[in-house]
């Protein structure tokens, strides 16, 4: 590695101290940052390909931690963990492999959700408590047969 490097390196690797990074945020990182400095482009590839070599950037390791994330931090439904991981840089073909490898089980996600929202709609008619219910989780991302179930699924425990 160039010595003339080392400063952008270092910057890199403190964005990447944080968390894990897609590879093209890390070169949306560098780009910008290079934009400002004496550094080309060619200087910011050549440090994308040293990091690819010592591991630090790799989109299926990504992807992983990504989903296990998102599934246990903030749950959200395959279709939007499938939009944000394409917002992040990775390719359709790494998220269809992941997802075919690794079914996310989104019925406990979508229940989990609602049970802690659920106490905000007690007061609410019938059918304005579904549709307060079924927009929350249409907007994490679940379909609307899971979304139906899941809060019959609700309903019939009270």
């Amino acid at each position: 590695m160039n010595e003339d490097l080392l400063p952008l390196l270092n910057k890199v690797y403190f964005f990447l101290k944080f968390r894990p990074r897609s590879e093209r945020e890390v070169r949306d990182y560098l780009y910008k940052k290079v934009a400002k400095t004496h550094w080309s482009r060619a200087d910011a590839d050549k440090i994308i390909v040293n990091l690819k070599e010592q591991e630090l950037i790799d989109d299926e390791k990504f992807t992983s931690w990504f989903v296990r994330n998102r599934t246990t931090l903030k749950p959200k439904g395959e279709r939007i963990l499938k939009r944000e991981l394409k917002l992040k840089g990775i390719s359709d073909g790494l998220i269809e492999k992941y997802f075919s490898e690794n079914a996310v089980d989104e019925e406990p996600l979508a229940l989990q959700i609602l049970e802690r929202r659920w106490p905000r709609y007690k007061g609410l008619t019938s059918q304005k408590r579904f549709e307060k219910a079924a927009r929350f989780l249409m907007s994490r991302g679940f379909g609307f047969d899971l979304i139906k179930k899941t809060i019959a699924d609700l309903a019939n425990k009270e």
